[in-house]
C-alpha cells in the first residue's frame, strides 16, 4: 500500500475560493493596467480595497476610493486597511454613494461594483462621465443562481454598441468585466 503523503493541499469551499479568485482577478487587472484612479462602490466591492491597495502600492503608486452606506462597514474597512499597511493607497467613506461619488475629484480608470445589482445602473452612470477610454469595469454578483443579470440594464449598457467590450465570468454569483472602447 503506498504511503499516504505528510503535506496535503488544503482545499478552500467553493464560496472562499470563488472570493479569492475574486480578490485575485481585481489584483491582475490593476497590475496589468496600471489602474491608478480606483473607485469601489457598495459592500462586496469595499471588502476587496486591501487587495486593490496592496496591488496599487506594488505599482507604487495610486488611490482606491471605497464607497458605502454603512459607517460601521467603512470603519472595519479602514482598520483592514491600517493591518495590511496600505492606507496611503485607500480610502472609505461612508454615505449614499451617488452623492459620495458626486465629489470625487478626477478621471476613474477601474471602477468595481459591488452594491445590490439594482443600484448597479444608477452608480455606473455617477461615474461613467469621469471613466478614460480604456477603464474598466467590474460588476460583483451580476448573476446569482443561473437568474439573468441582477442589473439587466447596466448588462445591455455594457454592450458594444454602446462602446464597451464585457464578458460574463461564472465566479461569485456572476462577475462582468467590461472595458471602455471609447
Amino acid at each position: 500500500m503506498p504511503e499516504e503523503s505528510a503535506h496535503r493541499t488544503a482545499v478552500a469551499p467553493p464560496a472562499q475560493a470563488d472570493r479569492e479568485s475574486t480578490d485575485i482577478l481585481l489584483r491582475q487587472l490593476v497590475l496589468a493596467t496600471g489602474a491608478t484612479a480606483v473607485v469601489a462602490c457598495g459592500p462586496a466591492a469595499v471588502r476587496r480595497t486591501a487587495s486593490i491597495a496592496t496591488a496599487l502600492r506594488d505599482n507604487g503608486s495610486g488611490r482606491v476610493v471605497g464607497c458605502v452606506p454603512d459607517a460601521e462597514q467603512a470603519e472595519d474597512v479602514s482598520g483592514t486597511l491600517g493591518s495590511a499597511g496600505v492606507t496611503r493607497y485607500a480610502d472609505v467613506l461612508h454615505g449614499d454613494i451617488r452623492h459620495v461619488l458626486r465629489r470625487l475629484p478626477g478621471p476613474v480608470d477601474l471602477l468595481v461594483l459591488g452594491c445590490p445589482g439594482e443600484e448597479h445602473l444608477p452608480v455606473f452612470q455617477a461615474v461613467e462621465p469621469r471613466l478614460l477610454p480604456g477603464a474598466l469595469i467590474v460588476a460583483l454578483g451580476s448573476r446569482a443562481h443561473g437568474d439573468p443579470p441582477s442589473g439587466e440594464s447596466l448588462a445591455r449598457f455594457l454592450r458594444h454598441d454602446d462602446g464597451y467590450v464585457s464578458l460574463s465570468l461564472p465566479i461569485e454569483g456572476g462577475v462582468e468585466v467590461a472595458v471602455r472602447a471609447l
